[in-house]
């Protein structure tokens, strides 16, 4: 079991260093998904916190990888990924961002509780 979650974390490192990079590069394609008009603010904005998640996703990668590492890294990605979720829906419930910016929370949410999980078994 531990074999599958090892790789589901590495796969969601992965994908946070990817849609980060995607951020960086086409904000303007991303941002109308999540209900928000792409102004250069609002782009400039978004490259930002996409170069933060390719941060926190290659971190975690490397701390899966180095097991030795896992602990506090496994705690901070964590807590990188519920801090997302929390401001999402603020920002939902604030008008700022469609519901379904709600998806895009609900994985950063699983992904969260996985890496906790990571770090305690690790």
């Amino acid at each position: 079991m531990l074999n599958l979650e090892l790789r589901a974390g590495i796969l969601i490192g992965w994908i946070t260093v990817i849609t980060g990079g995607l951020q960086i590069i086409i904000p303007s394609n991303i941002l109308p998904i999540i209900g928000v008009t792409p102004d250069p603010v609002n782009m400039q904005l978004l490259g930002t916190v996409g170069m933060f998640m390719m941060l926190f996703g290659a971190a975690s990668i490397r701390a899966i990888h180095h097991p030795e590492e896992a602990a506090i890294v496994l705690f901070w990605s964590g807590c990188q990924k519920i801090g997302a979720v929390l401001l999402m829906a603020w920002g939902v419930y604030k008008g700022v961002f469609s519901p379904l910016a709600l998806m895009v929370a609900s994985f950063d949410f699983a992904s969260g509780l996985l890496y906790f999980h990571l770090r305690n078994k690790l």
